[in-house]
């Protein structure tokens, strides 16, 4: 699960910035919360297993997760041909951004392990990197800078005889040797590997649905709740091709049912809206977070969704029994009543972006005056087009 996502010198994002799911100590929507051991996490009340980032139209919400989607790229990619850590984007306004630290850090629980992992990239190149693992006490496993490396269990010579080039991931290199960190490298891989960003909809998403016969009855059980017109739906996978086949019932004149017809989602794109197949696609991704415990991150989810539906999603989240592995979904959006009907202050970040076209990411909890009875919405859209904290 993820407790911390930090970050700075990213697009339209200079300073630090923080998108934290660690709970708060309020008694509003228990149910909200996954606990944790305070051995993992000290004087904590747990991690919220939903949350949300809203803001106005290029207030910089979009750009939250593709920090976040651009750390995970490199922790899956540097160590191939792609030469992932140059694409790095540092903050767009500023002349020479790219000499300045682009820092990516990530808080998660793992195996019931916590972890602290991160990265700094300066001139397109690999300057820091760090692994931390708390049991009793917060321990590095390894460290690196532009002077060296330390690893647990290695001496110095051994370490940097293991050095990799600014370009790789000393954590990439690891992975494939045998150390004394090992498993905490694996789980890192894994949590990594579990995190989804859904930026845009995909047609490949689709392919998720061979992995598991039981998905696609998951997905149209919840579809049928949007009451889009969608009945009986069967995957379509020949080769390359996937598809999502619907079957629809056909009428005569008088409104008498005469047959049905068959048509396909992505094929027979005329028939289907965008918000449709963005629909669906999300689903895939929403139920295989179910299964998998891992966590998701999906854009626009508010801005195309009722907020009936919207809600029921997130309460499959926020429920022991639909959510048994630790899933959990963050959504971003426009400024919107599903605020004060889904979330507590501590689940809602806001973004916000100032004269100088810096984007600040804020959480609603850390703003001074914002009670538990205030109407977040009201709140969020009186002070949307003024670029500061206080929300008064």
């Amino acid at each position: 699960m993820l407790v911390k996502f930090t970050f700075k010198n990213h697009k339209s994002f200079l300073g630090e910035q923080v998108l934290s799911l660690e709970a708060s100590n309020d008694e509003m929507m228990q149910h909200n919360i996954e606990r944790v051991s305070t051995a993992l996490l000290p004087q904590s009340a747990g991690i919220l297993r939903t949350g949300a980032i809203f803001g106005t139209t290029a207030s910089g919400k979009t750009n939250v997760l593709k920090a976040l989607d651009f750390m995970k790229r490199v922790v899956l990619m540097s160590a191939t041909k792609v030469q992932i850590v140059r694409q790095v984007e540092p903050f767009a306004y500023l002349e020479n951004s790219i000499d300045m630290d682009s820092h990516y850090e990530v808080e998660f629980i793992e195996n019931g392990v916590y972890y602290r992992y991160g990265f700094v990239i300066r001139s397109r190149r690999i300057v820091r990197e760090w692994l931390f693992r708390r049991t009793e006490r917060l321990t590095p496993l390894f460290r690196r800078d532009e002077y060296g490396l330390k690893v647990m269990g290695l001496s110095k010579n051994g370490a940097r005889l293991l050095a990799p080039s600014p370009s790789t991931l000393f954590l990439t290199v690891a992975g494939s040797l045998n150390l004394e960190i090992n498993t905490a490298v694996q789980d890192v891989v894994s949590w990594f590997s579990k995190l989804t960003i859904s930026l845009t909809v995909k047609r490949d998403d689709l392919f998720l649905l061979a992995q598991d016969e039981e998905y696609l009855p998951r997905v149209m059980n919840i579809l049928r709740k949007a009451e889009c017109g969608i009945g009986h739906a069967r995957l379509i996978h020949e080769g390359g091709y996937i598809d999502i086949e619907t079957t629809h019932r056909v009428y005569d004149s008088s409104g008498a049912a005469t047959g049905t017809v068959s048509t396909r989602m992505f094929q027979d794109e005329d028939l289907y809206s965008d918000g449709t197949r963005t629909l669906v696609c999300d689903l895939v991704q929403v139920v295989r977070a179910l299964d998998t415990g891992g966590t998701l991150f999906i854009n626009d989810f508010a801005n195309t969704l009722n907020v009936f539906l919207a809600s029921y999603i997130l309460s499959l989240f926020n429920s022991d029994a639909g959510n048994p592995h630790g899933a959990q979904l963050v959504i971003t959006g426009n400024i919107s009543a599903l605020i004060d009907k889904a979330f507590r202050r501590d689940q809602i970040h806001f973004t916000t972006r100032d004269d100088d076209g810096q984007s600040h990411l804020v959480r609603l909890s850390s703003i001074p005056g914002v009670r538990k009875s205030d109407s977040y919405e009201k709140k969020l859209i009186e002070n949307a087009h003024v670029n500061q904290y206080k929300l008064t």
